[in-house]
């Protein structure tokens, strides 16, 4: 992907409950602290949508044998997902039953039916998620699943995958509710644990089998591939305050690009204008300097500033408008160590 990615660390606000019966259940009301909450992962996620976030982590990893990870993930807000799986592995994943609105995976729109999404954990992968989203990941070594590959079918683990890092194959209802049962049977706390290696290589071969049950996708084509690589170069750009990049204008003169083909490029790929998706992405950063690591010298203005945010009053209505608090309030908090 291009981008690195702190350590996770466990969120002050995140509340945690297992294991029972080997399932893991973290809840938290932060976004980034959400991201962290994932075992072994190294992502971050920006809210895009306002208010309070409300996000819950199901999960089981399971170190005998192959390693293997199966999760389901709730996210109620709007979010934009820059994911790193453990290293050496591959994710699989796929929307629960209740999945509404479009989601995007490394730019490209899943709005017709349900997808089965594939990715390297050496490349990475993006997700635009809708309000109140819910997801499975299956993760595995990769290894691992070049063998039980070359055992089915003879496929091997490339072919499934597009430009060898990431793929997705769109899955009928009957195949998506079988493997949505096959996932809450695992994360069933009340389930029969004697059977989970069992049901565990039951869903990855299900898996592989769905991934190689439909044609191969059309591959990005170097149009897709270029605007995904504008917008998430001007990410990267708005993440780093001390290049001065003042407004659109300035942004499509770094990029040489046209401000029209600027905005198409990133409703294409994140569904919102730049200057809206990017004062998100900015807002998102804020949020976390404030939650950690602060200089406690430092006030909400000086922080702000260093963002871009030269306006106090507009950028304390942005704020509260997207995370659903003011900034001050997030500070105060931060420093009293709640």
């Amino acid at each position: 992907m291009g981008q690195d990615f702190a350590p996770a660390t466990s969120g002050d606000h995140a509340r945690r409950s297992g294991p029972d019966a080997g399932i893991r259940v973290c809840r938290s009301d932060d976004v980034a602290e959400h991201a962290d909450n994932i075992s072994r992962w190294h992502q971050e996620y920006e809210q895009l949508s306002g208010g309070v976030f409300a996000g819950c982590i199901r999960e089981m990893l399971s170190e005998e044998g192959p390693r293997l990870q199966v999760f389901h993930e709730y996210t109620e807000q709007e979010t934009s997902q820059q994911c790193g799986p453990w290293s050496g592995s591959v994710w699989m994943g796929l929307p629960d039953l209740s999945r509404t609105g479009e989601v995007r995976f490394c730019g490209r729109p899943h709005n017709d039916g349900v997808h089965l999404m594939m990715a390297r954990a050496s490349s990475g992968f993006t997700l635009r998620t809708p309000r109140d989203f819910g997801i499975y990941g299956i993760v595995a070594d990769e290894g691992w699943l070049a063998s039980r590959l070359d055992g089915r079918h003879g496929r091997r683990l490339e072919q499934l995958l597009t430009h060898g890092s990431v793929a997705s194959r769109a899955l009928s209802p009957a195949r998506h509710s079988e493997l949505c049962f096959l996932i809450e049977g695992l994360l069933d706390p009340a389930g029969v644990r004697s059977e989970t290696g069992d049901l565990c290589t039951e869903l990855v071969d299900l898996l592989l089998d769905s991934l190689g049950d439909q044609p191969q996708p059309s591959a990005r084509t170097v149009l897709e591939q270029r605007r995904f690589d504008v917008v998430m170069q001007a990410r990267r750009l708005a993440l780093h305050p001390d290049i001065a990049v003042d407004g659109v204008d300035q942004l499509c003169e770094r990029l040489h690009v046209t401000r029209r083909t600027l905005q198409n490029h990133f409703n294409s790929v994140v569904g919102m204008s730049p200057k809206d998706y990017l004062k998100r992405v900015r807002l998102n950063a804020v949020r976390r300097e404030l939650q950690h690591g602060c200089d406690p010298a430092r006030c909400v203005h000086d922080i702000a500033m260093h963002w871009g945010f030269w306006h106090l009053g507009h950028f304390s209505h942005d704020y509260r408008e997207l995370f659903g608090e003011l900034p001050s309030q997030t500070l105060k908090r931060s420093l009293a160590g709640v």
